[in-house]
């Protein structure tokens, strides 16, 4: 082989080296990436409740750096999450999963609503029953007031008692 043909041979394969290098290497986790994993996770700092991505406590920032190294190593948003779940149990959710008892949270504000409309309902809907019968009745006819008839035996047996 001719030298000019084989620094030419030596300089593509240097060239390909190069430019499939970085495919290989993972890419540093951009700020976007680590801001959807916190978005995810609940800050544990105690003193606020906020998302990872919010808070700005030391606590929040250490989570980020770790997040940021977990991404780095190759982990994808996923994979991560599920690393924090795996380490801190499912309340350093920010949003609680969708399946099993966790459906109760999902679900049980809707029938709660429902059942409060239904009951609200329910309660118009007696008291004008009782509006429309109260205006339906007729006052002052019918038989005597249970009050006066009361007194009337009570005088009856006061005369009783004085003979």
């Amino acid at each position: 082989m001719s030298p000019p043909r084989r620094a030419r041979i030596l300089l593509l394969a240097a060239c390909l080296t190069l430019a499939l290098l970085p495919a290989g290497l993972p890419a540093a986790a951009s700020k976007a990436d680590v801001d959807l994993v916190g978005e995810q996770l609940v800050c544990y700092c105690g003193c606020s409740g906020l998302t990872v991505k919010a808070c700005t406590c030391g606590t929040a920032d250490a989570i980020r750096e770790k997040i940021a190294g977990q991404l780095d190593s190759g982990l994808s948003t996923a994979d991560t999450v599920a690393i924090w779940v795996d380490e801190r149990g499912e309340q350093i959710l920010a949003v609680p999963t969708r399946e099993g008892f966790n459906l109760v949270g999902w679900f049980m504000p809707f029938v709660v609503t429902l059942l409060g409309l239904l009951m609200a309902t329910v309660v118009v809907l007696r008291w004008q029953k009782q509006a429309t019968e109260a205006a339906a009745t007729p006052r002052g006819t019918g038989t005597e007031d249970p009050d006066s008839a009361y007194l009337k035996r009570v005088e009856q047996g006061m005369k009783n008692l004085h003979r």
